[in-house]
Order: C-alpha cells, then structure tokens, then sequence
C-alpha cells in the first residue's frame, strides 16, 4: 500500500512542476494561489497521502535509503509550503518577488519529486527481494 501512496504524492508534486508552477512563472500575479482548503488546493495532495504514505513506510519496515528519501522530501515540502507558498496568496507582494519565490519552489519541488521517486524505487526493490531463509 505504500507504492500507491507515495505515486499518487509523486503525481501531485509533478503536476505542480509542469502544470502550476510554469503557469506562476509565466505570470506571477500576487495573490493568485487558491485558499489552502479551496478546491484545487495543493494540500490535497499531501493531507492524507504524503504523511499516511511516510508512515505506512516507516511502519512497514521501508529500507533505511527509502526512509532517507522520505525524510528530506518532507522536510523540503514543509519548507516549500511554509516560508515559498504564502507569497504566492499575498496580494500585496510584488511580481518579482512572486517570480523569485516560483523560481525556488520549482528547484524546491524538482528535489521533492526525485527523492519521492528515489523512495518509491527502494521500496519496490526491497519488496522485490526474497525473503532470506531462516
């Protein structure tokens, strides 16, 4: 069940790098990021698959590297959602300023998607493997 979770995350993530994030970059209007529980809000595609994933991974015995992955993809989120994400919903910022802060989260989010990727990679060899005989 992890697999499914962490590739639905991926998929919300890469949706953002080549839907949203060109959009905000080519226009970096303030304020124009949706309300954070307003349909079509990226927090869904966080709450509840990204946390539920990380943990059904660290419950499920994930390998260390995947775990690993999984850590600095959400570190790298809860920066991206605290300190780059309100720009995008303030109005009163300026479109440089929006455009910087796009810039960041695209570098930002490309780091997030390779090491969601890297986890769903090892968790699949890791259930790949067969068990050793006891």
């Amino acid at each position: 069940m992890v697999v499914p979770l962490l590739s639905m995350w991926f998929f919300g993530n890469l949706y953002e790098q080549v839907v949203w994030n060109p959009q905000l970059l080519a226009d970096p209007r303030p304020g124009s990021l949706v309300g954070v529980f307003a349909a079509g809000s990226p927090v869904y595609y966080y709450l509840p698959w990204g946390p539920l994933a990380v943990v059904l991974a660290v419950v499920s015995g994930a390998p260390r590297w995947a775990l690993s992955c999984l850590a600095l993809s959400v570190a790298a989120k809860i920066l991206l959602i605290t300190q780059v994400n309100p720009v995008f919903r303030d109005p009163a910022a300026s479109r440089d300023t929006v455009h910087h802060h796009a810039v960041v989260w695209a570098f930002g989010n490309a780091v997030v998607l390779v090491a969601v990727a890297a986890a769903i990679l090892l968790v699949q060899r890791a259930q790949r493997r067969p068990a050793s005989p006891a």
